[in-house]
């Protein structure tokens, strides 16, 4: 008999992808898991409306696996299953449970980076006593509860995971225009991965809702974690490093 999914806190990407989906509105993600972490996880799809197929037929996004939903081999899947999944069902995942959840309006002397061994280094300093917080994760959580106006108000947090901060850290290393557009239809966030991190352009599409059509003033690669640069640059009592 299989075993029935669990729901966790945890953070959870797809391996491979050129649009992500950092910004959520929960904490938890619901799946198949054989350890605390890894990049085998099989994680159940959430499918949200995203408008109509350039044919007029009804399509869906997928926010776990970052695809549509709504062609005729969606359709015949669902017929044969009885269930609603997108073509990337079944893909591994890298995940990570019960991560590290980072709140910066509560800590002081902040300092986050990516070490040559691929781990996020995370160091702080509390407000409450000044106890040193020494952190190294290959993904963690920053809070945004307690940064209201930095994200749309329904974003909990910013997962930083492997991929997301790779992408960043390149961008920044090349010199890329980095920004960080917001989706014309959602308001969430968006996040470029792989070659769409590699060059900068003005059409996004949104990992949150599956909106293609949003265009960001100037051409850029959007990022999340360029917006928590330029906090982190405004309140350097709080932030000594960001990346």
């Amino acid at each position: 008999m299989a075993m029935p999914p669990l729901t966790l806190p945890g953070i959870s990407w797809p391996l491979q992808a050129t649009v992500g989906h950092i910004a959520v509105t929960t904490q938890s993600i619901t799946g198949h898991f054989k350890a605390g972490a890894g990049s085998d996880a099989i994680v159940q799809c959430e499918l949200v409306d995203a408008g109509k197929f350039r044919n007029g037929a009804p399509r869906q996004w997928c926010r776990t696996h970052q695809c549509y939903w709504g062609v005729n081999a969606d359709l015949a899947q669902l017929e044969a299953s009885g269930r609603r999944q997108c073509k990337l069902h079944d893909s591994p995942m890298g995940y990570l449970l019960y991560p590290e959840v980072f709140d910066p309006a509560r800590h002081h002397a902040s300092s986050l980076s990516l070490g040559d061994d691929g781990l996020l280094h995370l160091q702080a300093r509390s407000d409450d006593g000044g106890a040193l917080l020494v952190r190294t994760a290959m993904a963690l959580a920053i809070d945004c509860r307690a940064l209201p106006g930095l994200f749309h108000p329904s974003v909990v947090q910013i997962n930083i995971t492997p991929p997301a901060a790779l992408a960043y850290v390149q961008a920044l290393q090349q010199g890329a225009p980095l920004g960080c557009s917001d989706c014309g239809r959602c308001g969430h966030p968006h996040l470029d991965l792989g070659d769409f991190a590699q060059e900068a352009h003005r059409r996004h599409y949104c990992g949150n809702c599956g909106h293609d059509a949003s265009r960001s003033a100037q051409a850029m690669v959007s990022n999340p974690l360029q917006r928590l640069r330029e906090f982190a640059l405004r309140t350097p009592q709080r932030w000594q490093q960001w990346f």
